[in-house]
């Protein structure tokens, strides 16, 4: 009799922790980078370096991401739990912009971005992007 109801009790168990594990799973991460997409030439004027383009709907990304590169963003982003900010700059090709990820004191995620310029004179174009959870803030120093 114990023996079966440790193995009750295991089942169980296991079968909990696989239920807790894939709620968990379904909240998306606070920020991730997109690699793989490229917008369209509008979103240099749609940005600064300093000033990011927010992307809050399929029909705002409409604007921005045409063809294949919309199938993409439509396929890695789900717009009722996440937004996107697209970074469009010209500048040194030694530009690089960073980021760090933090906790207020709510509780809150935050995301800092930094954008460390480069030294040499060489002008380039320079797209990058972002998906962050609908709850997080952020800002650009």
């Amino acid at each position: 009799m114990l023996k079966q109801l440790t193995t009750s009790g295991l089942i169980v168990l296991v079968t909990f922790a696989t239920a807790v594990t894939a709620n968990e799973d379904q909240t998306p991460p606070p920020i991730k980078q997109l690699t793989s997409l490229r917008p369209a030439a509008s979103v240099f004027k749609a940005t600064t370096r300093g000033k990011p383009l927010v992307i809050k709907s399929e029909k705002d990304a409409a604007k921005h991401f045409a063809g294949d590169g919309l199938a993409k963003l439509k396929k890695q982003v789900d717009f009722t739990q996440q937004y996107v900010l697209v970074f469009a700059w010209r500048g040194s090709g030694q530009d690089r912009l960073e980021f760090d990820h933090r906790l207020s004191d709510r509780g809150v995620d935050e995301i800092v971005f930094h954008l460390k310029p480069g030294r040499t004179r060489d002008l380039r174009s320079h797209v990058t992007v972002y998906v962050l959870r609908s709850n997080v803030k952020w800002l650009v120093k």
